[in-house]
């Protein structure tokens, strides 16, 4: 049989179990684990919350990243297009060009990769001009094509006659 409870007895048994706690923490503490979790045994609904909301926001700037960049990627290869179609032209009127011959300067399109390139020449003097010997021919081949807006690259040249 125990003996009824008195307030006394009560708080002698919440300080033992009280001195009980810390001694446990101590000895925990002593052997580099860490102390009991206690309350703290997950996540609480705020944090789940605001966690999910900051890795949403990180994805969107990551997938807005790389949209972007597939974009910029696209623009590039049709400008490296633009300009070897560009190199190409003058390469093909600097096997033509001659003295006494006229240069074909007829504008042309080139689809490449679902994209229309326009190459144009422009000579002065004019291709259908002979050019003396010792002079030159100012050349430049403007390539343009369509994707967001309307994009342009330009290649210079001088061809001697």
């Amino acid at each position: 049989m125990t003996p009824p409870m008195t307030t006394r007895s009560v708080a002698g048994r919440a300080g033992a179990l009280l001195r009980m706690r810390q001694q446990d923490e101590q000895a925990h503490s002593r052997e580099g684990e860490p102390p009991a979790a206690g309350d703290d045994d997950g996540f609480t609904l705020a944090e789940v919350v605001v966690s999910i909301a900051l890795f949403t926001v990180v994805s969107f700037a990551v997938m807005l990243a790389l949209v972007t960049l597939v974009k910029l990627t696209g623009v590039t290869q049709n400008r490296v297009a633009a300009s070897n179609l560009a190199r190409q032209e003058v390469e093909r009127l600097r096997g033509q060009n001659s003295t006494a011959s006229q240069l074909d300067a007829a504008a042309l399109t080139v689809a490449l990769k679902g994209t229309n390139f326009t190459v144009t020449p422009i000579m002065s003097p004019a291709a259908t001009a002979t050019c003396a010997p010792g002079a030159s021919r100012k050349v430049t081949v403007k390539v343009s094509w369509q994707d967001s807006s309307t994009r342009t690259v330009r290649y210079d040249t001088v061809l001697s006659c």
